[in-house]
């Protein structure tokens, strides 16, 4: 009897996965043929009647199921493509001047410095005509901005309008998206869509916001790409080598990660069950009416779900979670999970839903991925078998068995999507992957205590940052190795095709054959280093991480400042071009610090940040901004949303730009000290730092206000005063004002400061200034790049050569653009300037 019982089980999941297999087929097929609608559905349904007048007949019923399948999947795919509907969106491209409406559809994804909305179409009209066109489909729009939720921008629920030029659809867009719109005028109409997706989207924003404030970068954004799926600007430095090394799936959503999470809750909820020995000996059916057996699968299945959202939601994501869901419902109801079955079921729901998923490349890896694992992973065992009897041997023979069948499953599509063959994914993967259940739950617990405080999520973030650091080192030294990887250009899809054919034969010839053998039940996992018990090994971690916890909180409260005054010129500009942007780090003898500006990348400024701060402070006793200039404001904002700042300080804007009312709204929804200055402030920085304020005596109305209105500093120590000109050294009104207003002995400084322009002379009222100034030493930092400039190769400086005017002074010149990082040394009444080697 029970040997029958599991024949009908693997009967039916075969099945399933022959229905799946036709279904899909069709889909494919007519992605080729694109045959017409009525017709297929004429022949699933003359399919779907032999099947009652092959009643008898199990291998003609089967059969006739296949080809209705196999119909009802074309139809499927012609029913969601555009062919020639009049209609779709995809008939209106190359037209000038359209008004789009629609709503956006998703979370918005970051691109570099951009933002990409997908967008459901739902009318249109031309620039001249007045009366609304119904359209239906869905349309990609590149719009400004490098943060995934904004308050000023589109988010996920709202109604748009956009104005633009409708072009096709960018080679990696989304399935199902046959139109794109390049920086159009978007304007938000009303906020909508389903409250629970944007509840949920939100708190995934809010999450990566806590563990970015909880670590330094690039770290921080490591653990938010792990635990949430969302690659964050930080992460841009890193991504490649990720990919290059093959671990490319530690920071994508996986179907690994959802096995560890739903281990978690379910080992969290056995307080559901009052005696554990007695509920074993319950049977089945006496289980299924216990309230709490059921309370327990429905916090697992709602924990699957809610980190479905919350890593995204993509096609990845929704497969790892649906057969999450299957593996959690399966022995709750008596069946046996299968894992052939479930795939083909979430492949036949997924594609249902969108028949286009099957060319989405986070789908195919992921689902060819699982799909090599379960069919090749034995097989490499076997081959790897002798490593097994050395130390640690089972876990490394596993974690390459599985790297390998991965790879070999996905190499095709890896390939022709990132042009790149890894040998070192095995190595790497087995110095990394035993690493991810332990940083998806320390993710969990900084966001947790993230959510209630703050310092306490930076206390749970020493134990993470360690193994951060070690998981980024690892990949960037596997990614350096020679030979690690190789290019492989551009291949040709048939070429994939044919390697899908062999490696579909080489599997069958295996099966056949009986080498790969089918999966034994899992016994206990063996200790981890023989002769070493399981509590002995798990108390050794515990006091590995209260270790940890001691060490870095014994390095915070024993940190002392070396007694000296330091001003560091950052080099900042975003990753492969020449420096732009000025951003400069103050550091008192008494420990207080200060940031003046942020440059126009957070990436680098983070970077700045953390090769000169302790990795574990996370916070500045003051943030001034002295210009709403991107190449000034850009790394801060990033810097006010994910450090404590003790207070903010500005001159205001009398018409603010969308970046600096985004800029004010942080502050005020973080709960900042801020402070609006002109002329004539004082700032007190610890015992021995005055920041005295110089300008703006009022704010001035005029064509270039962010300039004019610069906040110009003059910073007095004893034995030294820099006086700060930033991008004011631009202003003829500013200059001409600071001038007037002020003794030349009052502006008298050993240091000046000043942002200069590629091929753009300076005024002649500078020269006035630094007349008066008499300085030593002037320090130029660089503005950002326009466009054209960004383009030119072989710009190494900002300024190529400093202008008479500035040459023609008793001062010497030193360039961030030319000389990197340049740090002022103050102690004692004695100063001196050097460049800093990092």
């Amino acid at each position: 009897m029970l040997q029958r019982t599991f024949s009908r089980l693997d009967l039916r999941g075969l099945t399933l996965v022959f229905v799946a297999s036709a279904w899909l087929a069709g889909i494919l097929l007519d992605s080729f043929l694109l045959l017409p609608s009525l017709a297929l559905l004429i022949a699933a349904g003359a399919a779907f009647a032999s099947i009652l007048l092959l009643r008898y007949d199990i291998q003609g019923r089967l059969i006739a199921l296949l080809i209705a399948c196999l119909f009802l999947g074309a139809w499927r795919y012609t029913s969601a493509s555009p062919g020639d509907d009049p209609q779709a969106i995809s008939q209106f491209i190359g037209l000038h001047s359209l008004t789009i409406h629609g709503s956006v559809s998703d979370e918005p994804k970051l691109q570099g410095r951009s933002r990409i909305l997908l967008i459901t179409v739902s009318s249109m009209q031309s620039g001249s005509s007045s009366s609304l066109q119904d359209v239906h489909g869905q349309l990609e729009a590149l719009t400004l901005g490098a943060g995934i939720e904004t308050p000023y921008g589109p988010n996920y629920g709202d109604s748009v309008e956009l104005q633009g030029t409708l072009q096709p659809a960018p080679p990696h867009s989304p399935p199902g998206v046959f139109a794109s719109m390049a920086f159009p005028r978007i304007h938000v109409d009303s906020n909508g869509g389903n409250p629970l997706l944007a509840f949920l989207y939100h708190l995934r924003v809010t999450l990566a916001t806590i563990l970015s404030q909880s670590l330094p970068q690039p770290e921080a954004a490591l653990l938010v790409a792990i635990l949430l799926g969302l690659r964050t600007p930080a992460l841009a430095a890193l991504a490649q080598y990720f990919n290059v090394t093959g671990t490319a799936h530690l920071i994508v959503p996986s179907g690994f990660k959802v096995t560890l999470l739903a281990g978690l809750v379910a080992g969290g909820t056995q307080w559901l069950s009052n005696n554990q020995r007695q509920r074993r000996k319950l049977l089945p059916a006496q289980k299924y009416r216990d309230w709490r057996y059921w309370l327990s699968t429905a916090l697992v299945l709602f924990s699957i779900v809610v980190y479905t959202v919350l890593s995204g939601a993509g096609s990845a994501a929704l497969r790892a979670g649906v057969m999450g869901c299957l593996l959690v419902l399966a022995p709750r109801i008596g069946r046996v999970y299968n894992m052939y079955t479930a795939m083909a079921l979430t492949a036949i729901v997924m594609s249902l839903i969108d028949p286009f998923v099957l060319w989405d490349t986070g789908f195919l890896l992921s689902f060819l991925g699982t799909l090599g694992i379960v069919l090749l992973t034995p097989f490499f065992q076997r081959l790897l078998s002798p490593l097994e009897h050395l130390p640690l041997g089972h876990s490394i023979t596993e974690i390459v068995a599985v790297t390998l069948a991965a790879q070999v499953a996905t190499l095709p599509i890896f390939a022709v999507t990132f042009q790149e063959v890894s040998f070192i994914a095995p190595i790497a993967n087995m110095l990394t992957v035993p690493l991810l259940s332990t940083l998806i739950f320390l993710g969990i617990v900084i966001s947790a205590t993230g959510l209630l405080s703050i310092p306490l999520a930076n206390i749970c973030g020493w134990v993470a940052h360690p193994l951060l650091w070690y998981m980024t080192t690892i990949v960037q030294w596997c990614a350096h190795i020679p030979y690690a990887y190789i290019g492989v250009g551009t291949i040709s899809e048939n070429l994939a095709w044919g390697y899908y054919l062999l490696l579909a034969i080489g599997v069958s010839v295996v099966l056949s054959r009986g080498t790969i053998q089918q999966s034994q039940h899992k016994q206990h996992s063996p200790s981890l280093i023989p002769g070493v018990s399981r509590r002995t090994w798990r108390i050794a971690q515990l006091s590995a991480a209260l270790l940890t916890i001691a060490a870095t909180g014994t390095t915070v409260l024993a940190a002392q400042s070396d007694g000296h005054l330091t001003i560091t010129f950052l080099n900042v500009g975003p990753t492969g071009q020449p420096s732009q942007g000025e951003a400069i780090l103050i550091r008192t003898v008494d420990g207080k610090t200060a940031l003046i500006d942020g440059g126009p990348d957070a990436a680098s400024l983070a970077q700045e940040l953390h090769s000169r701060l302790p990795s574990w402070k996370r916070s500045l006793d003051l943030v001034i901004l002295t210009t709403p200039r991107s190449d000034t404001l850009t790394g801060l904002q990033d810097i006010v949303q994910r450090y404590q700042i003790g207070e903010v300080v500005d001159a205001g804007m009398l018409h603010p730009t969308s970046a600096y009312a985004l800029w004010r709204h942080t502050i005020a929804e973080r709960n900042l000290i801020y402070q609006q200055v002109s002329q004539g402030t004082t700032i007190t920085l610890g015992t021995q730092v005055v920041l005295q304020v110089l300008w703006p005596a009022h704010l001035h109305k005029g064509s270039n206000e962010d300039r004019d209105n610069g906040v110009i500093l003059r910073l007095v120590t004893p034995g030294l005063r820099i006086l700060l000109l930033g991008a004011t050294a631009q202003s003829k009104y500013a200059l001409t004002g600071v001038t007037t207003t002020f003794a030349s002995n009052y502006l008298q400084a050993e240091i000046v400061q000043i942002v200069g322009e590629v091929d753009k002379p300076f005024l002649t009222e500078l020269g006035t200034v630094l007349q008066q100034a008499h300085p030593s030493w002037l320090v130029i930092t660089p503005a950002s790049l326009s466009a054209k400039q960004r383009k030119i190769v072989g710009i190494s400086t900002i300024i190529r050569s400093v202008s008479p005017l500035l040459a023609a002074g008793n001062w010497q010149v030193v360039q961030t653009a030319q000389q990197g990082a340049i740090e002022i040394d103050a102690d004692n009444g004695e100063w001196s300037m050097g460049q800093v080697s990092l």
